[in-house]
């Protein structure tokens, strides 16, 4: 476990980092940019995915030509710069994810069809079936990646949901990667019950520099909140952070296939990120819920930072603005508006039901405002933001649909990570540090959002920012880096050049 003490001066403002992460830090809230709200066209067709599956996706770069492909269901896209893709001669099949499990410098897929499949990529659009392990018992399966122990390869978790309504239950699966790429057999993280899991994500939410894994459990189950120890070695602590699901009735009588458990809610899906910018990972839980209000709706987890690290749902009653639909499903994070606060957008899957975008007020507090930018859409578990045509803003996919957004005014950064010096090639799990004047954004590299996947690149509104901004990145080595740049490009943070920060 890694604990570094900096100290920045931002005029006479102190904030004191922990971990290599800020926490709370004491700056005046963001100033909102009076840049007008954009608004999205359907392009899809114009871009040649027309016929696209509106299954979930996987936007990943896997030939390095800093343009974002996509795997939409069984298809994969080629970006072809200009606005178009093209389909790829198939080689590769979703759904599944993107990672360079073997540290070489391109990124692999992960498919999750059937018992799973990896795939390695060897360049020129051509990849190679390689030893994997398998999902023993497979069912709906979805996977997210991270390198839990540290020590520079990639790890995985691949949830399972129930054979047949009621039951029985497929157990999730952890694989420890032994490097280049090989994989040991999977284990489960527990003995005891499991619960129909709905989706995975990684991220370092209690800022000690290693990966916990929440997990998404449908059918009225508990969640899991897997608190990493730093050497790939899990203590589920849901409860104890108040991220388990709101118990209002109590154990109930269950299946012959599991034990009784408290109902709480039917999560299908749940993002990372700091909604409030204050430093810390904050956690929008997504849950389908039936009209009687003792099912757990949306929850909008604020963290509460050191030293309990602990959530509070500030959606009750849906104070957080995100009103009640039966049929959510999975969400996707993205600052689409270059404000400096994320956004969510949320589908649904009951007809009637329409998926809806809600913008943050810089607070983690939201409004609706799909209608508005002409985005709702019916059923779908598929939804991701990507820049796919480099323009600086964030595009929406969803439902098959690709939506592009016509930008304002407003400044950003997009910064993609290297591993390399102790980490992995992906970077995946390195924390980011952007500061330009008085707002203070963090991000998380990750792989995997609750079936759906967003590129490694990062992107950062800045507002109407236009003078120097600091990036900083702590890798998962430890290994940190500092850059000075300005808006409006896209930059590499490359752990070969940074250094190892001394432990405090």
């Amino acid at each position: 476990m890694r604990t570094t003490v900096t100290v920045h001066l931002i005029a006479v403002t102190c904030i004191v980092v922990t971990s290599g992460c800020a926490t709370r830090p004491l700056l005046p809230p963001p100033v909102k940019t009076a840049a007008p709200p954009p608004s999205f066209e359907d392009v899809t067709t114009a871009a040649g995915l027309k016929g696209a599956s509106g299954s979930p996706c996987a936007w990943g770069d896997f030939n390095n030509d800093n343009r974002p492909d996509v795997i939409i269901g069984p298809t994969l896209y080629r970006n072809n710069g200009d606005g178009t893709f093209t389909t790829v001669e198939k080689t590769i099949s979703g759904p599944g994810l993107w990672a360079d499990f073997d540290n070489d410098g391109k990124l692999d897929f992960l498919s999750t069809r059937g018992k799973g499949s990896l795939h390695r990529n060897v360049g020129q659009q051509q990849f190679e079936n390689v030893q994997f392990p398998g999902n023993p018992s497979p069912s709906r399966p979805w996977a997210a990646a991270a390198d839990a122990n540290n020590d520079g390869w990639l790890d995985l978790y691949i949830t399972n949901y129930e054979k047949t309504f009621g039951g029985p239950i497929m157990p999730d699966q952890f694989y420890r990667q032994k490097g280049e790429g090989i994989f040991s057999e999977p284990k489960r993280l527990t003995d005891g019950a499991c619960w129909a899991a709905r989706g995975a994500n990684w991220a370092d939410f209690d800022n000690d520099g290693d990966q916990d894994l929440y997990v998404s459990n449908y059918r009225l189950m508990p969640n899991n909140l897997w608190v990493n120890d730093g050497t790939g070695h899990f203590q589920d602590e849901a409860k104890k952070r108040g991220v388990y699901g709101v118990a209002k009735i109590g154990k109930q009588p269950a299946s012959k296939y599991y034990p009784a458990y408290e109902y709480t809610g039917h999560t299908i899906g749940s993002c990372w990120g700091d909604l409030n910018n204050d430093g810390n990972l904050d956690l929008a839980v997504v849950n389908f819920s039936h009209p009687p209000k003792w099912q757990n709706r949306v929850q909008i987890q604020i963290n509460s930072g050191p030293p309990a690290y602990t959530f509070t749902n500030i959606n009750a009653k849906n104070a957080a603005g995100i009103y009640w639909q039966e049929s959510y499903a999975k969400g996707a994070l993205g600052d689409y508006d270059n404000d400096g606060d994320l956004d969510l957008y949320i589908t649904t899957v009951y007809k009637g039901d329409r998926g809806d975008l809600f913008e943050n007020d810089g607070t983690g507090r939201f409004k609706a405002v799909g209608d508005a930018r002409g985005v709702r859409t019916a059923g779908t578990y598929q939804v991701a933001w990507a820049d796919y045509d480099n323009d600086g803003d964030l595009d929406l996919l969803v439902h098959g649909k690709l939506f592009q957004n016509q930008g304002n005014r407003n400044a950003w950064l997009k910064i993609r990570v290297r591993g390399g010096n102790g980490s992995n090639v992906s970077g995946i799990g390195t924390r980011l540090r952007i500061t330009a004047g008085n707002l203070l954004q963090i991000r998380e590299v990750s792989a995997g959002n609750s079936g759906n996947q967003q590129p490694l690149v990062q992107h950062i509104g800045l507002g109407d920012w236009s003078d120097s901004v600091t990036v900083e990145a702590t890798f998962p080595s430890g290994a940190y880096l500092k850059r000075t740049v300005t808006p409006r490009q896209s930059i590499l943070m490359d752990e070969n050049q940074a250094q190892i920060r001394p432990l405090q």
